[in-house]
């Protein structure tokens, strides 16, 4: 119906030109005046856009109505919480009416569909590679030097002295990019972390998930819509924004870097879902929530992985024997290292247990036996370096080393909402203990 409706549009539009046109014409053989020419053009422009108007709001004046009414609803809502919070109902309308217009935008986004989503994919690229640029930077800064280590060339008898004097040089570099550091941490942490949380806070109190909480239900739905805010919005997105102001300065003292991770969506979801606010994940689910499954059969170590290029983690992803389900996704977290071995550096024995025919394991033993948390390694195969932060003992379930900041979807081009919210890395005694011991340096120079 659609189509040969804005097929007439397109008809009627040409012959009101031609007639227009027409009449143009004649006019310009009695008239030298090339205003009065134009001015005439610009009337037969607004009478084709007169048309095509009224056309439009014949044929979708439901739709119109229901867009007004939606509009009207959150402007009155906005007007009436900052009306009695602030006593200033005209800023609360036009917050409203922003939210709106914000959800607005996502639900034409999903009702676009597939062919839209190379264009998102595409536009995070772009808008993305300032950013993705200073955190390259930080990581090329931070150890310049793991580019001619790339394979074991040095002797044996002199690794544990190169070992040492990188060592000093690696805390010199720490002390040279403190500001850049401070910078991505600031990026990161707050621009990008924070709003991802409030914007999925934000869509929890307007389009819930969960049954008890209104979804699914107009009179549930108005009924919680106080408790949504109050949850959501307030509560959590309170302990969002004070959890990433923590993170920024923590990130300074030690260390922490935006890598990439690879996996699909229902692994992703566990790993960065609340279970107490995410009912499929709490009801359903038979992911253990807020864990990073150790791999145990790739090449590095057994542990958790991380590239520091997208197409990497994305290749992980798309891998079809991988996959538990038809959406591959990207996992961007920022990743507190700890002490790093470069497997170049390791003894030869070692080395030559990282790839495909290796014992993994003794990589691992290496690493505990140390006091590395993180082995390093350049995959010849792929062409790329690879971060394995070794997990022998489930390190890594509800973790503050690695927190990931957002997920992209490569099926969908766009961040992945996760209902509820994201969990709180921050507030477990555990994390607490452990980062203050950190803090304390006893691992980061040891």
């Amino acid at each position: 119906m659609y189509k040969r409706f804005f097929i007439f549009i397109l008809l009627l539009c040409i012959a009101t030109t031609c007639v227009e046109a027409a009449t143009l014409l004649d006019g310009a053989n009695a008239s030298a005046s090339l205003g009065s020419f134009l001015l005439d053009v610009w009337s037969v422009i607004k009478t084709i856009l007169g048309i095509v108007v009224i056309l439009l709001i014949l044929v979708f004046w439901q739709y119109i109505l229901e867009t007004l009414l939606y509009l009207g609803i959150f402007a009155g809502i906005g007007a009436i919480v900052f009306g009695i919070l602030f006593g200033n109902a005209g800023l609360g309308a036009v917050i409203g009416l922003a939210v709106a217009a914000f959800l607005g935008i996502r639900l034409l986004i999903d009702e676009l569909g597939p062919s839209f989503n190379g264009i998102l994919l595409i536009a995070y690229y772009i808008i993305s590679a300032p950013v993705f640029a200073l955190n390259k930077l930080e990581f090329i800064l931070v150890e310049p030097w793991r580019y001619v280590l790339k394979r074991s060339w040095i002797d044996e008898d002199s690794k544990p002295f190169v070992r040492s004097v990188l060592r000093v040089m690696s805390v010199l570099m720490y002390i040279v990019t403190t500001p850049l550091r401070l910078f991505n941490a600031i990026i990161y942490n707050i621009f990008i972390h924070c709003v991802t949380v409030l914007y999925d806070l934000l869509f929890e109190v307007f389009m819930p998930s969960d049954p008890e909480e209104g979804a699914g239900s107009v009179k549930m739905w108005i009924l919680y819509f106080s408790l949504r805010l109050v949850k959501y919005l307030f509560w959590h997105g309170f302990l969002a924004i004070v959890e990433s102001l923590i993170w920024t300065v923590v990130d300074v003292f030690i260390p922490a870097i935006t890598l990439y991770h690879g996996t699909d969506l229902t692994a992703s979801e566990a790993i960065a879902s609340d279970p107490f606010r995410n009912a499929y994940m709490r009801n359903t689910s038979t992911w253990s929530y807020g864990t990073f499954t150790a791999s145990t059969s790739s090449w590095g170590g057994i542990g958790v992985y991380f590239a520091a290029m997208r197409n990497v983690a994305r290749s992980y992803a798309e891998d079809p024997h991988r996959l538990n389900d038809t959406n591959p996704v990207m996992i961007a977290c920022r990743v507190s290292l700890g002490r790093v071995i470069n497997y170049s550096l390791a003894p030869i024995r070692v080395y030559n247990q990282a790839g495909q025919y290796g014992n993994h394991s003794e990589l691992n033993h290496y690493g505990e036996k140390n006091g590395y948390i993180t082995g390093e390694w350049w995959n010849d195969h792929g062409g790329y370096w690879e971060f394995c932060m070794f997990d022998w003992e489930s390190l890594y379930d509800h973790p503050w080393r690695i927190r990931p900041i957002y997920i992209l979807n490569f099926r969908t081009g766009r961040a992945q909402h996760i209902k509820g919210g994201m969990q709180h890395w921050l507030f477990d005694h555990a994390v607490l203990k452990n980062i203050i011991e950190e803090l304390k340096l006893k691992r980061f120079f040891k």
